[in-house]
């Protein structure tokens, strides 16, 4: 096949042209996924202005204040743990839409804290314990919402574009990443850190944080609840409504009506369940298990790529590789910011569903592990503080040919690739799992970073190419490719062995697959054929489709 990226560009174009409430959807839930990228950028840029630590009373001793910048950056995720937690629940009980609003509440919430800590006559103690109170509640919100948004889109979208759909929620955390990151430098280079008093320097990026939870809350307002939980509540013609909306077609249009169909068969199939009826069925045999693990351990895989090491101490990681000074750094940060915007777009245009999801795990993950060994290899070269020549230009090109293979794999392609693997009945419960997960080793590795920084240096890097690449063969053995199916039909991939599967689906590892974005079948791009494995006994979903009727992916 020869790759011709025009062509691919206009059937996006084409598609967002025919289908634009579909994507204007997606674009207003994961207004979330900014809550979250603009932390990340945020945080790493003020830890280490003068300004914020006179603020809150900060040491200067190097090895006590890495301990202290791991706990602010971390308390974070361990709100997000718990509002992980209690996605699933809100979320079922008060809709998908109601529990983005509910999230909302909480981000603002802790970014008003944030904002308005260390303010008059307030002692830098109880000005740090409110900015871990903050960090943590507003945290809570961002937790909710790394659950809700990718399941709302998912039971959203129609199947030839949900992978393209999902991953727009990646898409807005790396625009938020890059603009905190540019915010922390425009503010050193207006306000510098000449005067320690100044807290504009750090106060106006938390306060501008409140800007995409207002755009997710503006724009969710006018958008409608998921039709798949419109048809558990048993409101059909809610659910119909919302489909013929999205579609743009009357509500008795054949395609709304099917898609309805397909919905409640899927639902008389499988009974509602309640969470701990959901857990039982979840470890009811081996297969279902590690089904339903997949997002967590999608989440574990992505965490220990050391991407959030990155987000988070990339200034400091600039500084060892050569860019000294705050404003190199911070500079060095926004391009690597704009980099990871470029690079998601791309894969989400021309990529999601040309090469499906393992062929990104597989290839971005390799990308991604050859840069951080030879950083590894350079920093173990030059213990010390390392000069500015041509062998620390090649380390920060490293750099950014990391995030531009993140981008291309681990970033985008574990939110529509989880999301589609667990059985429908269980997938709040799953996700809000996986997303625990997520947030967990989140945790575990913005506080260990700034440590292992200071201890093992190159060991760092070393540590997150062999668990990139672990993550790579993890890929190529245990998973399988699950783009092209319609939602209610992915248990067939599940239902025979799934390493055998696994490896008959690496051969789209070296070609593409034809999933055109008007979702029609054609003969000349694909073909209806029996997947292997698809007779035996299965842990079904859904009776809605047979099982041998799915779009086989063929050499374009």
């Amino acid at each position: 096949m020869v790759w011709n990226p025009l062509a691919q560009t206009l059937v996006v174009y084409r598609d967002i042209k025919a289908n634009p409430r579909y994507y204007w959807m997606a674009a207003s839930a994961c207004w979330g996924g900014m809550l979250f990228g603009w932390d990340s950028g945020l945080i790493g840029g003020i830890l280490d202005r003068p300004a914020f630590k006179h603020a809150f009373g900060l040491s200067d001793n190097p090895k006590a204040y890495a301990d202290i910048k791991g706990w602010i950056a971390s308390v974070l995720h361990a709100g997000c743990f718990f509002g992980a937690m209690s996605a699933a629940f809100i979320s079922e009980r008060f809709g998908r839409k109601g529990a983005l609003m509910i999230a909302a509440f909480w981000f603002h919430l802790g970014s008003l804290l944030q904002t308005t800590s260390a303010s008059g006559s307030q002692s830098s103690s109880s000005a740090l314990t409110q900015l871990y109170i903050g960090r943590a509640i507003g945290g809570y919100g961002v937790g909710m919402v790394s659950v809700v948004v990718p399941t709302y889109v998912s039971e959203s979208s129609p199947k030839h574009i949900r992978g393209r759909l999902t991953g727009m929620y990646q898409l807005f955390i790396v625009i938020g990443i890059a603009l905190s990151f540019w915010v922390n430098y425009g503010m050193l280079v207006a306000e510098t850190d000449a005067d320690i008093n100044n807290d504009k320097i750090w106060r106006i990026p938390f306060a501008l944080q409140h800007i995409p939870g207002l755009l997710l809350v503006i724009t969710m307002i006018p958008e409608k609840e998921s039709p798949r939980w419109l048809g558990e509540k048993g409101r059909w013609e809610d659910a119909k409504a919302v489909i013929a909306r999205l579609a743009r077609k009357p509500i008795d249009d054949p395609d709304v009506v099917n898609e309805a169909d397909d919905i409640k068969a899927d639902l008389e199939k499988n009974v509602k369940l309640s969470f701990s009826e959901q857990f039982r069925q979840a470890t009811s045999s081996g297969r279902m298990f590690y089904r339903c693990s997949i997002p967590a351990i999608m989440m574990f895989w992505q965490q220990w790529t050391g991407v959030n090491s990155m987000n988070y101490y990339s200034p400091t990681i600039f500084g060892e590789l050569g860019m000294k000074g705050s404003k190199p750094g911070l500079l060095g940060t926004g391009i690597y910011g704009i980099v990871k915007i470029v690079m998601t777009l791309l894969v989400l245009s021309l990529g999601m569903e040309q090469y499906g999801r393992k062929a990104l795990l597989v290839w971005g993950g390799v990308g991604q592990s050859l840069p951080m060994f030879y950083i590894a290899g350079y920093r173990h070269i030059r213990q010390d503080s390392p000069k500015v020549d041509g062998a620390s230009y090649v380390a920060i090109l490293m750099i950014y040919l990391y995030v531009t293979f993140y981008s291309f794999g681990w970033s985008v392609a574990p939110w529509p690739a989880m999301s589609e693997s667990v059985p429908n009945q269980l997938r709040a419960l799953t996700m809000a799992i996986g997303l625990m997960s997520n947030w967990l080793f989140n945790f575990t590795i913005t506080k260990l970073t700034p440590i292992l920084l200071s201890k093992i240096r190159w060991g760092t890097y070393l540590l997150f190419a062999c668990t990139t690449m672990s993550a790579v063969l993890w890929a190529v053995f245990f998973f399988p490719e699950t783009g092209g199916y319609a939602i209610e039909d992915i248990h067939q991939l599940w239902s025979g062995n799934i390493l055998k599967q696994s490896m008959n689906d690496n051969k789209y590892l070296f070609q593409s697959y034809n999933n055109r974005a008007q979702g029609a079948v054609n003969t000349n791009d694909t073909e209806h054929q029996a997947r292997p494995n698809m007779h035996e006994k299965t842990d079904r979903d859904s009776t809605s489709k047979s099982s041998d009727d799915r779009i086989e992916k063929v050499h374009a």
